[in-house]
């Protein structure tokens, strides 16, 4: 196939991963970390978070990691960390605080931070040349 057309797959699929991002993060602040829902809302969490951060690692393969690709792919890893700094923050200090169970609002917040912490490493890992 072309590579345009995997690449504005690949964008869409970034877009559609902070879309899941945003939206799923704080129904999980709502749920006990045991209840069988919660699983199923951080299981989605989960796959918007391959979704963003698998449409930088194939627009890397597809390209060899050419210059402008990984300038691309440099900006993608930086809306990442954005979003995640963001969700974070709103996870851990919610507006709803009598509903939010405490564990669930601390695994939010962790998840979250791991999240933008792995940006940030593949960030430095995107310009160190490869041996």
């Amino acid at each position: 196939m072309s590579n345009l057309f995997w690449t504005l797959a690949c964008l869409c699929a970034y877009i559609g991963g902070l879309i899941v991002l945003v939206r799923v993060t704080p129904l999980l602040l709502i749920r006990r970390y045991d209840d069988g829902y919660f699983m199923a809302i951080a299981a989605a969490d989960v796959f918007g978070g391959l979704f963003v951060f698998g449409a930088v690692a194939v627009t890397f393969a597809l390209f060899s990691g050419g210059f402008a690709v990984r300038l691309l792919d440099f900006f993608l890893l930086l809306g990442i960390v954005i979003v995640a700094l963001i969700m974070s923050y709103r996870s851990y200090y919610s507006r709803r605080s009598r509903r939010v169970q405490p564990a669930s609002r601390i695994i939010a917040s962790i998840y979250c931070l791991l999240l933008g912490l792995a940006a940030l490493l593949y960030i430095g890992l995107l310009f160190v040349p490869s041996t």
